[in-house]
């Protein structure tokens, strides 16, 4: 039997998430930030994922191909600040360690530490993960794009296409 994932909606309402917006803004900035940046399952393709290369991320759990599956949510809040970027579609079915909830993965974090030490930019998490037999890792941040992945072995996924930045977020009713 398969294990059933939380959904990236599911995701939405947990307090943890709740108290994250809190801190993001009003509740208007909140509402517009759901409706225009995260993540809607209802768009996903099967074992199809992007990449977003516009903006200016940080590894913030650890070098890897930061992927999304909700292309106008990767290509609204990655691509939206005037940088121009493309968004990159794959496929492949990479196998994900789900680190969603905050506190299995601060769990994890603290296994991978206490196994390789803190490394510069996260790296610890990185090691972790390929040692536990995983590609990558699934985790959640609703200041982004909500579900979010990170795949560490990139011969797990094949290049379909890419598509010059567009302004997406005209094509959303507001």
């Amino acid at each position: 039997m398969k294990k059933k994932y939380l959904t990236a909606e599911e995701l939405l309402q947990l307090p943890e998430t709740k108290v994250i917006l809190e801190s993001y803004g009003d509740e208007v900035m909140i509402k517009n930030k759901i409706r225009i940046d995260l993540a809607k399952t209802r768009r996903y393709k099967p074992n199809v994922y992007y990449h977003a290369t516009g903006g200016c991320g940080e590894p913030g759990v650890g070098r890897g191909m930061y992927l999304g599956r909700d292309k106008k949510a990767l290509n609204n809040f990655y691509n939206c600040d005037g940088v121009v970027g493309e968004v990159i579609e794959y496929s492949g079915n990479p196998k994900f360690l789900d680190l969603t909830i905050q506190s299995t993965y601060d769990n994890f974090e603290k296994e991978a530490i206490s196994l390789f030490g803190k490394k510069i930019h996260n790296e610890h998490i990185q090691l972790l993960t390929l040692k536990k037999g995983f590609d990558g890792i699934r985790y959640y941040d609703p200041i982004a794009t909500g579900e979010e992945f990170v795949l560490y072995n990139p011969k797990k996924i094949s290049l379909i296409r890419k598509t010059k930045n567009r302004n997406i977020i005209n094509s959303i009713s507001l």
